[in-house]
């Protein structure tokens, strides 16, 4: 469904249709498909006055301009603006958007001028029609009709763009009961750092910078809300690492580049020096008042935004390696940063806004550090069959174990159209209209009812200012159809609809693979295993692998190919902090003899902090090397305490066992644990042998007794043997 309406929205915002809809005038015919032109006209949209016709207006305006792409001018290309009859469900509308199904603007209201368009150029056009027209359509009624904006010539139609126009009635506050509108607004970024010390890019810098129009995301996102009055429709949901990552940068900071392969004696990362940003002071300043302010409403992600679903489901929110569980107690970082509470703690918004049945479970089983209320897409919280209106946002869930959750739905298609681009004005109308047209629709479709709506940009939403501000300015009298409220007031139950339900998870492709989840599995116990070595946990490192498996990376391609680069820079700059608590680099060990001593150097390279670390030796495999002072005789254990920038040596006695031979080299791997016995380095040495046991000396001296022993009884026999063969000689020569 994503995907459709995406490709809806760029029929509205740019329609490039050639030869698509009959009708435009009797001169303009459909003409035959192999007469089609070969390089279309495309038609932009920039203006459309009023956005929201009442019964006063005498004029509607449209303006725009005709480009021509191709090689060759085009000539006798007239443009008409055609209406049609008021839409009656948001089915209608979505197909006409999308240039699907019947017609349903084939009633000219105004046509220009007949001009040429040369070959790659433009050609601005403005089309005035009188708006009473349409409006004895439905005099009586709030009514969304179609507006096409069709260009064509002798040879038919060349293009079209296709927008809406809302028709609000004289008497509309004794007919229509508004409905009710909350936002959720992102502040969620890219991950930017793979540690706390390491920033992998300076594009956060670029998204708080006011006078960065094109790239100021954050800032324009704050701008927005930020208006002076307080806005309690608008629930900020805010990512905790983007706000330890905004506090990193008032202070001077480091982009860091991991470099593959490095030659040798070049360095393996490069560094750039950053100053401390005052864009980023200045953004957290205004941000820390407005959560500060009476009425204004936000809740947390957990740490990094994790995706939540694919932690639960790659059982990575269970036992020793519980990532979630982490995640949600890290957004503590953001409330004291900010220091404020959220007015929405239990509120979870899984990526994409889709769940499954385990993952429900599992953060309600966090308890107080969990999620209770759910924030799901309406595509998976979707209407029930056979149900002729929108119903309104908020519902229940259940737990495996029978307990109700609130739940609550974004509405998935307007979602689509506040997310789609208006970094252009052709694309900020065409949102404009298409958001207007929606909520004014849906309104319509019950409108005596008076139902709920949840609007939620994409996470990575980046709209233009003007848009930004516009949405959140459409909720008042002025459109008639919406009124604002807040989050906790839809989520009361008397204001819950039995009209939706929750349907299958269907996001399953998006998740994580087990593969990648592995290595972040990984990188997690190492940090954990790093973190448990001070006498306070630090779990800076712990976050290194929240940033790994934030929603911004969730999907495939080249979103997929971009996690697992991520995660490799993640991963060696993990490997590289717990790499500071070390042996130091010495020559091949050896022993002579029977027995000797073994040096080895523990170092801690850090610049702050004492560490209480267990050596552990043995020889590979285990009894090739006899430790005599361990109470194991096959595993040395010692336990040191090695200050910040400190070397710790320990002198190991060991013994050959018997049997053991002449000038062999024996591994002997040496592990670095912390207190709990989780491990944080290890390494493997050889030790070279250039002696024998003293079992294995006796051994050989008595070989050796034994071969002089049988030397001497064969030579007496020998001897013997002679001196009988020389008598007999001796005897016969007598004879």
């Amino acid at each position: 469904m994503r995907k459709r309406l995406t490709a809806a929205l760029g029929a509205v915002m740019i329609i490039l249709a050639v030869g698509v809809n009959p009708g435009v005038g009797a001169a303009h015919a459909q003409p035959p498909a192999q007469a089609l032109r070969k390089d279309p006209l495309a038609i932009v949209l920039e203006n459309v006055t009023p956005s929201v016709l009442g019964p006063k207006h005498k004029t509607l305006k449209v303006k725009g301009k005709i480009v021509n792409s191709g090689t060759t001018p085009i000539a006798g290309v007239q443009v008409q603006a055609l209406y049609g009859q008021r839409f009656t469900t948001r089915a209608q509308l979505a197909e006409f958007a999308a240039g699907s199904g019947q017609e349903a603007a084939t009633t000219v209201l105004s046509s220009s001028r007949v001009f040429d368009v040369p070959a790659g150029g433009t050609q601005s056009f403005t089309l005035t029609g009188d708006p009473a027209r349409l409006a004895a359509l439905s005099r009586s009624d709030l009514s969304v009709y179609p507006l096409a904006i069709a260009a064509g010539n002798a040879d038919g139609r060349l293009a079209t763009a296709r927008t809406f126009v809302n028709y609000v009635p004289k008497d509309a506050k004794k007919t229509i009961t508004p409905t009710k509108v909350a936002f959720v607004w992102p502040l969620i970024d890219a991950p930017h750092r793979t540690t706390d010390a390491e920033f992998t890019d300076d594009g956060l810098a670029a998204s708080l910078d006011p006078d960065d129009a094109r790239n100021g995301r954050l800032n324009t996102l704050l701008d927005a809300v930020d208006t002076g009055a307080g806005n309690p429709s608008v629930a900020l949901a805010i990512d905790p690492s983007l706000i330890t990552d905004v506090e990193a940068m008032q202070r001077p900071y480091q982009i860091v580049e991991r470099v593959d392969s490095p030659a040798e004696g070049q360095p393996a990362k490069r560094v750039e020096e950053k100053e401390s940003n005052g864009n980023a002071k200045n953004w957290l300043s205004r941000l820390r008042a407005y959560v500060g302010e009476d009425g204004n409403q936000f809740f947390l992600t957990p740490y990094g935004d994790v995706d939540t679903v694919s932690l639960v489901n790659k059982k990575m929110a269970q036992g020793s390696t519980n990532l979630l569980k982490a995640a949600y107690t890290d957004k503590k970082l953001a409330t004291d940063v900010l220091d404020a509470a959220e007015t929405y703690p239990k509120l979870a918004w899984p990526g994409n806004g889709t769940i499954n049945q385990a993952t429900i479970d599992r953060l309600v089983r966090l308890g107080a550090q969990g999620s209770s209320q759910f924030l799901l897409s309406s595509d998976q919280l979707q209407a029930v069959a056979g149900l002729s209106y929108t119903p309104s946002a908020a519902h229940t869930v259940e737990t495996s174990s029978g307990r109700v959750r609130p739940a609550l739905a974004f509405d998935e298609t307007i979602q689509q159209v506040i997310s789609s681009s208006t970094r252009s004005q052709s694309g900020t109308l065409a949102a404009k209209q298409r958001y207007l047209a929606e909520t004014a629709l849906m309104t319509a479709e019950a409108p005596g009812m008076g139902r709920t709506l949840i609007v939620t940009p994409d996470r990575r939403w980046n709209p233009s200012p003007e848009f930004a501000k516009f949405l959140l300015n459409h909720t008042d009298a002025r459109s008639a159809w919406l009124k604002p409220t807040t989050l906790g007031t839809i989520a009361q139950p008397k204001n819950r609809t039995d009209k939706r339900q929750l349907v299958t998870y269907p996001d399953a492709e998006a998740e994580f693979t087990r593969t990648y989840l592995d290595s972040v599995k990984g990188m997690f116990n190492r940090a954990t295993a790093f973190a448990n070595l001070f006498e306070s946990p630090d779990n800076e490192l712990l976050r290194a692998p929240m940033r790994a498996t934030a929603n911004y990376w969730r999907g495939g391609g080249a979103r997929r190919e971009a996690a697992y680069r991520f995660l490799d820079s993640t991963t060696r700059a993990v490997d590289a902090e717990v790499g500071k608590i070390n042996l130091a680099s010495e020559e091949v060990k050896q022993i002579a003899g029977s027995s000797g001593m073994l040096k080895f150097t523990a170092v801690n390279e850090l610049t702050e902090g004492q560490v209480k670390i267990q050596i552990v030796i043995s020889s590979l495999p285990k009894g090739r090397l006899v430790f005599p002072e361990s109470a194991d005789p096959q595993v040395f254990t010692a336990i040191r305490e090695v200050d910040a920038g400190q070397k710790n040596t320990l002198m190991v006695s060991v013994k050959l066992p018997t049997g053991g031979s002449i000038d062999n080299k024996i591994p002997v791997k040496v592990r670095i644990l912390n207190e709990a016995g989780q491990e944080i380095n290890s390494s493997t040495v050889d030790v070279s042998t250039t002696g024998v046991s003293a079992v294995g000396l006796f051994i050989t001296i008595g070989a050796l007794a034994v071969l002089v022993v049988g030397v001497g009884f064969r030579g007496m026999r020998a001897r013997r043997r002679r001196k009988e063969e020389e008598a007999r000689d001796h005897g016969a020569a007598a004879g």
